[in-house]
């Protein structure tokens, strides 16, 4: 019996089954079918030859059916049929073998697949009925769907067509042990043409389709860009073996409204449930770009969900937003339909099987791999997840194939440095244009800055609550502390003494562990927490847990607490920060209004951390004249608006804009001119640093480096012992800054295994209540001492 040709190897720890040629594109015809059941690809006449009429769908078809013939190769099938050897042994009883199939496997030398797949083309294009030009997009989404150009810039010519002689020709066409007849037979089915694979049947003269360039016809490179992105996305969905999945929402307007209501009835206890004039108004607005300018309370993000459309993707600004309002949402439209996509999240994973009724945000191997792939209807994401894609990283087509024709919504948007404002301009200037994507930004208030930046991206955006009335609620008294252990001690002592709930908020780390330490001393009977990034990944985690329930007497945070946090504190104690970041943190104080008003501390210090001192010197100043007063909703927003106006404040953003426009012209290698959305995608190519994956990217979009992940020797150690998961090893992981990492690798106390961060134990400590601190100077002197001798 002949051998299929095969396209996947089994992985049992991704429950991936084997599967033919034929079965894979199978798949993806089911998940084209199911992606563009309700997806109109819009034809515009500007962007093709005026001559030329597309039918999308059809000529997607054919790029599915073809894309992986470079399968078809004696070497590919060799190392298939390995990969499948290997999954079948067990890890523990046969090391030494699964190590010689792996090496075999490395040292089979074949081209890649994808490319190998355009000697297969001219031959069947030639019998389907496709305009000249339109062949040139197909070959190049089809020779590129694995990476960029860049990838294959010195790929050699003769090696290909070596390749395809000896392992395609030779390799299958003429060797009895396959059956390409069942291929054949399928293809010539599906597209309805004859087709024989014979010694006349490649074509060695394609290479010189292998390239991104289409002469300046933008309609083409749009082409492109589509075609290439809705491959790659239905291509890995259809890698998941992944059948039952949502890429629509199911419910219609009104069953949204009912699900909405009756999430608020539960949270409200009250039966008689109106929209209010907002939420009404972002109905009337759903086929609309819309700003919500609306404070705290306000109801913007039950409006959100009447804005609706058949994709919906929630942007936050930090994981932590992104898993609180994960959690919300699932209660309104079920797990099934709701995604959560951030850097952390494979670490969220537990098993499907698994019977452990775990705290938090929890989700499977199978969500996690369709919300990676998009294949959830409504994703809630970090924006980094969808902004990225400007930086043009490999693969990034698949982003903007995953929101064609959805609706975006932003939270916080004023909280967004202005270097990922200017990054979200030009992904809507694009978006809206080419991919039919509508917006929806939310923002308690805009700086005039932002907003002249909104104005300026020539996408109309809607106001949806021009009028807000702000409820005079959730009152705190103000008051300014100065910025001494023994006040602040006072001020705790007599907090305590009223049986209050205390939240003590640090700018830095370093800060937040130091007042947790002398509370500790001071009031040792209370139960006080800590939370902070310089947590082990498990440790952090119960720590949200915990806070979130409010476990305890006294919390000391950083600024994490600022945003999405469900937190409720009758007094809080803050550092100075920017007026935005102090009305966040006044959010958590008396939130449910259960008290006449709250107590919020604000420090008077106005030294830069992590602020610059020019915000926080205007910040103390306009608030100094609020002290000793109860303070609303409304008073807060009239302060925001206030402060913003303020010609140093405004001086500070446009500086800040200007530098951060300077800094992505750099990147593309610009000196004069405008930048918008348009001209990245079509006519750029980043400068400052090619790149050539997601995390190079991520680098550009914030400009700072990566923050680092380190395990403790200790830990490291007995995770090699038990052989762990690489989920374990990142459980035990913790996140420093790139400060904070110079700190630790100035004194000698880093070094690589096995592709981890290793931090020696020596010189630092680490405990749950604390997290990791390195040890102080007396220590390290002798510790040197020490090292010096031995």
């Amino acid at each position: 019996m002949k051998k299929q040709i095969l396209a996947k190897s089994k992985n049992k720890n991704q429950k991936i089954e084997m599967e033919t040629l034929i079965e894979h594109i199978e798949d993806l015809l089911y998940v084209l079918d199911k992606i563009l059941c309700k997806i109109k690809f819009k034809y515009i006449d500007e962007r093709v030859s005026n001559t030329v009429q597309i039918n999308f769908e059809k000529l997607l078809r054919y790029i599915c059916i073809l894309h992986d013939l470079g399968k078809m190769n004696s070497k590919f099938q060799q190392k298939i049929e390995l990969a499948n050897k290997i999954d079948e042994l067990s890890k523990e009883e046969n090391k030494e073998e699964i190590l010689n199939l792996r090496s075999r496997v490395k040292n089979i030398k074949d081209e890649r697949h994808n490319i190998l797949s355009g000697g297969f083309l001219k031959t069947i294009f030639n019998d389907l009925d496709i305009d000249e030009s339109l062949k040139t997009v197909l070959y190049k989404a089809i020779l590129l769907h694995h990476g960029n150009y860049e990838k294959y810039l010195e790929i050699c010519e003769s090696k290909i067509e070596k390749a395809l002689l000896r392992d395609v020709e030779e390799g299958i066409f003429l060797n009895d042990e396959f059956d390409i007849q069942e291929i054949e037979a399928y293809i010539n089915k599906s597209l309805n043409i004859n087709i024989e694979f014979n010694e006349q049947f490649l074509d060695y003269n394609f290479m010189d389709e292998l390239s991104e360039d289409f002469g300046g016809n933008r309609d083409l490179q749009y082409l492109y860009i589509v075609f290439k992105g809705f491959l790659n996305l239905i291509d890995h969905l259809a890698s998941t073996q992944i059948k039952e999945f949502e890429y629509f929402l199911p419910y219609t307007k009104e069953e949204i409204d009912k699900k909405l209501i009756n999430n608020i009835k539960e949270k409200t206890n009250k039966n008689n449930i109106e929209f209010r004039p907002m939420q009404n108004k972002l109905r009337e607005l759903m086929d609309e770009n819309v700003i919500t300018e609306a404070f705290t309370g306000s109801g913007k993000t039950a409006a959100d969900y009447r804005w609706y459309g058949k994709r919906k993707i929630f942007l936050v600004p930090n994981k932590i937003s992104a898993e609180s309002f994960y959690n919300d949402a699932e209660k309104i439209l079920g797990e099934e339909n709701i995604g959560i996509l951030h850097g952390d999240i494979s670490l969220y994973v537990e098993d499907d099987n698994s019977n452990v009724n775990s705290e938090g945000v929890k989700t499977t191997l199978r969500d996690k791999t369709l919300s990676r792939n998009f294949a959830k209807s409504y994703i809630i994401a970090t924006v980094d997840q969808l902004l990225l894609s400007m930086f043009k990283y490999p693969g990034y087509e698949k982003i903007f194939a995953s929101i064609y024709e959805s609706y975006i919504t932003i939270d916080e948007v004023h909280l967004l440095h202005p270097r990922m404002y200017l990054t979200l301009i030009y992904f809507i200037q694009f978006a809206s244009k080419y991919l039919n994507t509508k917006f929806h930004l939310m923002t308690a208030t805009l700086p005039q800055a932002y907003k002249e930046k909104l104005m300026e991206c020539n996408v109309d955006f809607i106001e949806s609550n021009k009028d807000e009335q702000v409820e005079e609620n959730r009152k705190i008294e103000l008051k300014v502390l100065k910025n001494d252990e023994k006040v602040i001690m006072k001020e705790i002592e007599k907090a305590l003494k009223n049986k209050c709930k205390i939240l003590i908020i640090r700018n830095t780390v370093d800060k937040a562990i130091d007042i947790f330490n002398k509370a500790k001393e001071k009031f040792p009977q209370n139960e006080i927490n800590l939370l902070h990034s310089r947590f082990t990944f498990e440790d952090k985690k119960q720590k949200y847990i915990d806070i979130l329930e409010q476990k305890g007497d006294i919390w000391v945070s950083t600024q994490a607490v600022e945003i999405s946090l469900d937190l409720d504190f009758q007094v809080i104690i803050s550092d100075n920060a920017p007026m935005e970041s102090i009305i966040q943190r006044m959010g958590r104080c008396n939130r449910h209004d259960t008290l006449e008003f709250g107590t919020f501390y604000i420090l008077n210090e106005t030294e830069e951390d992590v602020y610059p001192k020019v915000v926080k010197k205007s910040t103390l100043k306009q608030l100094k004249e609020l002290k000793n007063k109860v303070i609303s909703m409304k008073d807060r927003k009239e302060e925001l608006e206030k402060y913003y106006c303020l010609a140093e404040i405004q001086k500070y953003f446009e500086d800040e804009f200007q530098e951060a426009e300077r800094s992505i012209k750099n990147i593309y290698g610009l000196m004069y001119g405008e930048l918008n959305g348009e001209e990245i995608i079509f006519n750029y190519e980043p400068y400052l640093n090619i790149v050539d994956n997601k995390k190079e990217a991520s680098k550009l979009f914030r400009n700072i480096n990566i923050n680092a992940k380190v395990i403790l020797e200790s830990d490291y150690r007995k995770l090699e012992k038990k052989r762990a998961s690489f989920k374990e090893y990142q459980f035990k992981s913790i996140q420093i800054s790139e400060g904070y990492y110079h700190k630790l690798n100035g004194l000698g106390a880093l070094y690589i295994e096995e592709g981890y961060l290793i931090l020696r134990d020596m010189y630092c400590t680490y405990d749950k209540e604390r997290g990791l601190e390195i040890k102080n100077k007396s220590e390290l002197k002798k510790l040197s001492i020490e090292n010096y001798f031995l």
